[in-house]
């Protein structure tokens, strides 16, 4: 492990992703082989993106820059939870995958909540209800949070309608917890979140032989900044932020954190 953490930024006013490969290919990330002599001298290094629309672009931008001649890093997008697919699939042996239980998808979700706690006056208040506390599911596993922590939220002389709020939302998240465990699923986010975690787990463990970058993500999503930190401070790491502010005194490094 490195002392000190390695982490970059390009400026906003730059294209992120050409800007980005330049640097890698220039070896200003961190020492890579000579990939003009040996096709294969990428294929041991990976960069993780926030998604894949990002993973594909900079494929594309690294194959223009190599004109064709050399296979590509690896490329992972870490999976937003807004995707369909949590594309961050860490796990290499097939068999550990299948410790993890499997994503449920989010239409199935939505019509199981629909259809077991809301109560609306309408088949369409209950769809888009089912919605909301869907994503409400998301925001409590991506911020690393349960539902048993709504007690320390609110004061308890609530007003009435917003404690029988609370008490739905308590039984709630005491009953779908059940629901996933009986049917070995689990939320999308809450499965991102464990193979983010596993993922840097491996890293620190096990770093790889080569080059090691994430770029793009900001770290809002817990999960995701333990992966960010792991990177950065591995000897072959580098983390590179979009348009991080330089000019901050210590007082405000401090403060982030």
């Amino acid at each position: 492990m490195a002392e000190r953490a390695r982490v970059f930024t390009i400026p906003a006013g730059a294209r992120f992703l050409p800007t980005l490969a330049d640097a890698l290919l220039a070896g200003r990330l961190g020492s890579v082989p000579d990939f003009a002599a040996d096709p294969l001298a990428l294929a041991d290094i990976r960069i993780f993106l926030p998604n894949r629309r990002a993973a594909r672009a900079l494929g594309a931008v690294l194959a223009e820059r190599l004109g064709g001649a050399a296979i590509l890093p690896v490329i992972r997008p870490i999976g937003d939870v807004d995707e369909d697919d949590l594309l961050l699939q860490p796990v290499e042996d097939p068999a550990d995958r299948l410790v993890l239980p499997a994503a449920i998808s989010r239409l199935d979700r939505q019509l199981v909540l629909e259809a077991t706690v809301i109560i609306p006056a309408s088949a369409a208040d209950a769809f888009h209800l089912a919605g909301d506390l869907a994503r409400l599911f998301d925001d409590v596993a991506a911020a690393g949070l349960s539902f048993s922590a709504l007690d320390r939220l609110v004061p308890e002389d609530l007003a009435r309608y917003w404690q029988i709020t609370l008490d739905f939302l308590k039984i709630v998240g005491e009953a779908w917890p059940g629901f996933l465990a009986e049917n070995g699923l689990a939320d999308p986010a809450a499965r991102r979140d464990l193979l983010i975690r596993a993922e840097a787990e491996r890293l620190r463990s096990a770093p790889p032989p080569g080059l090691v970058v994430a770029a793009g993500s900001t770290g809002s999503v817990p999960a995701t900044a333990e992966l960010l930190a792991t990177i950065a401070r591995l000897g072959n790491g580098a983390v590179v932020l979009p348009d991080l502010d330089l000019g901050l005194d210590e007082e405000a490094w401090n403060a982030i954190g």
